[in-house]
């Protein structure tokens, strides 16, 4: 049987709704990859963008094996509307899911051991 580690994040949005883009890029860029915030700045409300790819960079570290920073995860949405996954500049097999409402968002990841 296939070994599986799965982990889970729950954002509130506000959160980042409290931390304006403009006046917080420090913070911003200590998280978020160049091409992450660029992807999330094409859209009139970024924050739930921003808080999706927080709580999926989370559950990536609760799901990984060994201790990893955020800024070293780099989450990509290709054009079929897949997410990819790479870790300290490599690509993974981890497998994410993204979803959000008005006011929380929440990520899943699995990543297979085998």
């Amino acid at each position: 049987m296939d070994k599986l580690n799965i982990g889970m994040d729950i954002v509130e949005i506000k959160r980042f709704r409290l931390k304006p883009l403009k006046t917080n890029m420090s913070f911003y860029c200590s998280v978020f990859a160049k091409s992450e915030l660029a992807y999330c700045s094409k859209y009139s409300d970024p924050y739930p963008h921003l808080a999706g790819i927080f709580a999926a960079k989370e559950a990536i570290i609760k799901c990984s094996q060994s201790p990893t920073r955020m800024i070293d995860i780099k989450i990509d949405h290709q054009a079929d509307g897949r997410l990819v996954v790479t870790l300290k500049e490599e690509p993974t097999q981890i497998k994410i899911s993204i979803s959000h409402t008005e006011s929380i968002a929440a990520a899943v990841a699995i990543s297979d051991l085998t």
